[in-house]
C-alpha cells in the first residue's frame, strides 16, 4: 500500500501530466521566462530545507503565493505541490525513525503530512514564505516524534483527504465601494448594476482603452473566455442571461493583466522598491510576490485587494453604452480656435 508521500506525488503527476508547469506566476502563458520544466524536472531541481540556494527559496516562495491565492481547484493544487516539495527531506530521516521505534513507515509519514498541514492551516497569511517553511518542518518533525512516543504502532484509516484545509482561507475583505453612488441609495440591484457598468464604460471611453474591452465582449459573445472563471451571478442576473441565451458576465480585472511590475505595485501603494522589499522580507507586505526567475511580479488581483479597489461583475452591455454615452458627447464638443 503507498504511503502518503507516494500519494501527494502520483495526485499531481496525474494533474500536471508530461507537459510544462509554470511555478512562477501558475500559468505559461502569462510567464515572461519562456522554457519551463515539466513537474518531474521541476522538483528535481528544488534544494529547500536547510538548503541557502536563492533560485529555490524563489520558487517556494511563488509556489507559496500561489497556495494562498486564485480559484480554490488552483490553491489546492498548488498546496499539494508545496507539500511534495518538502517531503523529500523526510524520507530519509522517517525510515530511521521507523527503524529505531519499530513503527510503521507509513503511520509515521502520515504524521509528517499531517504535521505540513496542521502548520499551514494554523500559519497566519502574513507569515514571509521562508519562515512558514521553517514552521511546517519543524512540525511535521514534531508530529511524527509525537506519534511514536506515544507507544502504540495504528495505522491511519482516514483518507489523506481529510487532511486538506477546506473552505476559503482568506480572511474578510475589506474593500471599499468604488461608485461615488451611495449603494444604499439605489433600492434597484438591477439599476445598481448598470450604472456600474456604464461608469466602467465612460472610464474606458476617456482613457482611451475601450478597443480593449470591445475585444473581449466579441470574445465573450462568441463563447470564448480563455481559461477566465465565469463569476458567480445573482437571480436577477440569471434573468438577464437567459435573455442573452449564455452567462456575459465578467469581472474588470479580466480587462487588466495578470501581473504587474513589483516596483509599479508598490508605487500604487505610495511605497518604494526599498520599502516594499523591505516589507516584503519581514511579513509585513499587504501584498504577495512571485519570482519569475531573477524579477518580481505581483498579482493584479492581489494588489486590487490591498489597494482597496472592488472587482466588480459588469454586463458588457453597460459598459457599452457608458462608453458610448461619453463619445456621442466628444462628438458634439466644438474645436477650439485660435
Amino acid at each position: 500500500m503507498p504511503d502518503a508521500f507516494t500519494v501527494i506525488t502520483d495526485q499531481i503527476l496525474l494533474r500536471c501530466g508530461g507537459v510544462p508547469i509554470c511555478a512562477h506566476v501558475g500559468d505559461v502563458r502569462f510567464c515572461t521566462i519562456k522554457k519551463h520544466p515539466t513537474y518531474q524536472e521541476l522538483r528535481s531541481q528544488v534544494r529547500l530545507g536547510r538548503s541557502k540556494s536563492t533560485a529555490s527559496l524563489r520558487l517556494w516562495e511563488s509556489v507559496v503565493t500561489l497556495a494562498r491565492e486564485g480559484e480554490q481547484q488552483h490553491r489546492e493544487k498548488w498546496l499539494m505541490i508545496a507539500l511534495d516539495l518538502l517531503t523529500p527531506y523526510f524520507k530519509g530521516w522517517s525510515k530511521e525513525l521507523a527503524r529505531n521505534w519499530n513503527y510503521e513507515i507509513s503511520d509515521i509519514r502520515s504524521a509528517v503530512i499531517e504535521g505540513l498541514l496542521v502548520a499551514w492551516s494554523s500559519a497566519d497569511d502574513g507569515i514571509p514564505p521562508k519562515k512558514l517553511q521553517e514552521i511546517m518542518m519543524s512540525n511535521a518533525f514534531a508530529s511524527a516524534r509525537n506519534l511514536v512516543n506515544s507507544g502504540s504502532s495504528e495505522t491511519c484509516t482516514d483518507s489523506l483527504d481529510s487532511f486538506i484545509p477546506e473552505g476559503d482561507r482568506e480572511s474578510t475583505s475589506t474593500l471599499r465601494p468604488s461608485s461615488i453612488i451611495d449603494v444604499g441609495t439605489v433600492r434597484d440591484p438591477d439599476a445598481d448594476e448598470r450604472i456600474r457598468g456604464e461608469r466602467i464604460g465612460s472610464l474606458l471611453q476617456r482613457m482611451g482603452a475601450m478597443d480593449h474591452a470591445t475585444c473581449l465582449h466579441r470574445r465573450l459573445r462568441d463563447g470564448h473566455r480563455d481559461g477566465t472563471p465565469i463569476p458567480p451571478i445573482t437571480p436577477t442576473q440569471v434573468g438577464r442571461s437567459w435573455v442573452d441565451g449564455k452567462n456575459l458576465y465578467y469581472r474588470i480585472s479580466n480587462l487588466l493583466p495578470q501581473h504587474i511590475g513589483f516596483t509599479k505595485a508598490a508605487s500604487v501603494l505610495g511605497l518604494s522598491e526599498a520599502q516594499a522589499s523591505r516589507k516584503a522580507r519581514d511579513g509585513s507586505l499587504s501584498f504577495r510576490v512571485l519570482w519569475a526567475g531573477n524579477t518580481r511580479v505581483v498579482s493584479v488581483n492581489s494588489l486590487m485587494h490591498s489597494a482597496g479597489i472592488q472587482d466588480s461583475i459588469v454586463h458588457p452591455d453597460d459598459v457599452e453604452n457608458g462608453a458610448s454615452h461619453i463619445r456621442s458627447g466628444q462628438r458634439f464638443i466644438k474645436p477650439t480656435t485660435a
